[in-house]
C-alpha cells in the first residue's frame, strides 16, 4: 500500500511538534490482524501529557522518526489477516490501541490492530462519536465495577460529571441501579448531567458538597466516590464517604489526601486507582476490555447510553484540540476527523 498521511510527534514540546507527514502505511503482519481505515480518533489527556513530557519515565528516547499519538479510534475494516474470524472487509469498528512508543496511534489514515482488541462500532453513532468512547467507557466500567464494586442502590458521587469520564460514569452507574450524585460548575453542565440521569446535582462552587450529600443520603456520606478530577477533588473525596466507603480515582492525582487520616481509617475507607492501560501487557485483559466495548455498543444502540461529543477538529488541528481539552474548555469529549 502507498504511503499515508499521519500527524507525527517530532519532539517533546508544544502543539507545534505535531507535524503532518507522509509515512509508510502499516501492513498486516500477523494472521489475526486487521487493517483499519481510521475515520476518527479520540483526543485524551494522555496525548498531550506524552507530547509535553513523555511520561511515565523521563529517560524514554523519542524515536528518530517520531511517534503517532492517539489512544483510540473508529473506522472501517480495509483488509483482514488469514485467520481473522470476527470481522470482514467493510465492517465498522471502534477500539483502544496504540498511541505511544512502539505502537502507532490513531492520528493517522490507517492502522493495524489484533482483531481481538477491536469491537463492532455502535451503529447509531458517527465515527467521530464512536472514536470518543473507548477510553472513557473502559475506564469508567473498570473503575465502577472492578475497583469500586458498585452495587444497585449504592449512593455514588461522580466528581466532575460533565467531563469525558464523568458523563459516561453517570450513565453506567444508572444502568447498574445506583443512585447518582455529581458535581458540576455551571448551569449548562447541570442541565447536561440531569439529562443523563443524575439524581442529585451539586454546584460545587456555590454549595458545600459534604452537607449536600448528607442531606441527600440521610447519612454521613456516600458509598462510592468516582473521582475524575484529581488533586483537590481527590483529597476532598475521602471525607465524603460513609463507613466502608470506596473511593476510586481515574484522574492521576499528584499527591495523597492531606489532613486527618485517622478518621477515615476508622471508617474502613477503601482507596483504589484505575488505569486502563494495565491491560496492554495481557492478551486476556485486552479481550475483557473488548467485551466491555461490545457491551457498551449495545447500551448505546439500545438507547441506554450516549456519548457527549463537545467538539470535533480536522486532524491537522490536533494541537488546538489538545490545547482546548487541557484548558478545560470542552464539555464531554473531543475527536479528530481523519481525511481520506
Amino acid at each position: 500500500m502507498k504511503d499515508m498521511q499521519a500527524l507525527v510527534m517530532t519532539a517533546v514540546g508544544g502543539p507545534e511538534v505535531l507535524q503532518m507527514q507522509s509515512v509508510p502505511s502499516p501492513i498486516i503482519k500477523e494472521p489475526h490482524e486487521i487493517l483499519i481505515r481510521v475515520m476518527a480518533a479520540g483526543v485524551n489527556p494522555a496525548d498531550f501529557r506524552v507530547r509535553k513530557r513523555m511520561p511515565p519515565s523521563t529517560d524514554w528516547e523519542l524515536p528518530k522518526n517520531g511517534i503517532i499519538l492517539g489512544l483510540e479510534g473508529a473506522g472501517i475494516v480495509e483488509a483482514v489477516g488469514s485467520d481473522v474470524s470476527r470481522f470482514k472487509v467493510g465492517d465498522e469498528v471502534y477500539y483502544f490501541d496504540g498511541g505511544f512508543i512502539g505502537s502507532q496511534g490513531n492520528y493517522a489514515q490507517f492502522k493495524t490492530v489484533n482483531e481481538y482488541y477491536v469491537a463492532h462500532k455502535p451503529s447509531t453513532l458517527s465515527f467521530a462519536q464512536a472514536a470518543a468512547l473507548p477510553v472513557v467507557a473502559i475506564t469508567s466500567w473498570e473503575a465502577l465495577h472492578d475497583r469500586a464494586n458498585l452495587q444497585p442502590r449504592d449512593y455514588l458521587l461522580v466528581q466532575g460529571g460533565a467531563g469525558g469520564l464523568g458523563h459516561i460514569g453517570i450513565q453506567l452507574a444508572k444502568i447498574s441501579g445506583a443512585r447518582v450524585a455529581t458535581t458540576v460548575s455551571t448551569d449548562e453542565k447541570a442541565e447536561l448531567v440531569k439529562n443523563l440521569g443524575a439524581d442529585h446535582i451539586i454546584m460545587y462552587r456555590n454549595e458545600n458538597v459534604g452537607e449536600s450529600l448528607q442531606k441527600w443520603t440521610g447519612k454521613d456520606g456516600v458509598d462510592v466516590v468516582y473521582d475524575t478530577v484529581g488533586d483537590g477533588a481527590f483529597s476532598q473525596s475521602v471525607d465524603l464517604l460513609t463507613t466502608y466507603g470506596r473511593l476510586v480515582t481515574a484522574a492521576y492525582p499528584t499527591s495523597w489526601p492531606n489532613g486527618d487520616i485517622f478518621a477515615p481509617a476508622l471508617k474502613n475507607i477503601q482507596i483504589s486507582f484505575e488505569a486502563m492501560g494495565h491491560a496492554l501487557a495481557s492478551h486476556e485483559s485486552r479481550i475483557v476490555q473488548t467485551q466491555i466495548l461490545e457491551a457498551v455498543a449495545k447500551y448505546v444502540d439500545d438507547g441506554q447510553m450516549a456519548v457527549v461529543l463537545g467538539r470535533t477538529y480536522p486532524l491537522i488541528e490536533a494541537g488546538e484540540a489538545q490545547r482546548a481539552l487541557e484548558s478545560g474548555e470542552i464539555t464531554g469529549r473531543v475527536s479528530l476527523e481523519i481525511p481520506h
